[in-house]
């Protein structure tokens, strides 16, 4: 895999209900992570995403007409081998809804200063956050052995993107 110059992306999504609610409940300025990459077969910027429609690659121009980015990152590490990972592994699924949902025990255990895992994650379809630490994971990103991909939210992401 050639060098695609891969950052990770925090977005909302704009004039949605389920966007607004994620950045409510978990206190956020985004509610969506996504790798951006140039792809020079097309020549053009795309994105890999984890949407309501399944894990999906996209144009960045077009993905632009329903998303606002809040933030874009360059990694520290080159992630080509972790985006290849995640994406010959769940290109073409579902979104992990359940595994969303299972967000919620989470979200109620940060409140309660208690720390449990997602209870409805499944292991054949991820959501956005997961992705990216999935992939971050597999390169070995310093610091993201500490993170769980299956509890981790966009905020979360991009918090530690910026501290480390």
């Amino acid at each position: 895999m050639n060098n695609l110059n891969i950052r990770i992306g925090f977005t909302t999504v704009t004039n949605s209900l389920v966007s607004r609610l994620v950045r409510w409940l978990t206190k956020s300025e985004c509610s969506h992570a996504i790798f951006v990459y140039h792809d020079d077969d097309w020549d053009a910027d795309m994105v890999l995403e984890a949407s309501d429609v399944g894990f999906r690659e996209i144009p960045l121009s077009n993905f632009l007409k329903k998303n606002t980015l809040v933030r874009i990152l360059e990694p520290k590490v080159a992630l080509e081998e972790g985006l290849k990972y995640v994406a010959l592994t769940y290109l073409g699924t579902t979104f992990d809804y359940s595994g969303l949902l299972g967000n919620g025990p989470i979200l109620l255990g940060r409140w309660l200063k208690r720390k449990w895992n997602n209870p409805w994650n499944t292991s054949d379809a991820v959501f956005c956050s997961e992705a990216v630490v999935v992939a971050m994971q597999k390169v070995k990103y310093p610091g993201a052995e500490t993170l769980v991909p299956m509890n981790t939210s966009p905020q979360d992401l991009l918090t530690f993107m910026e501290k480390t």
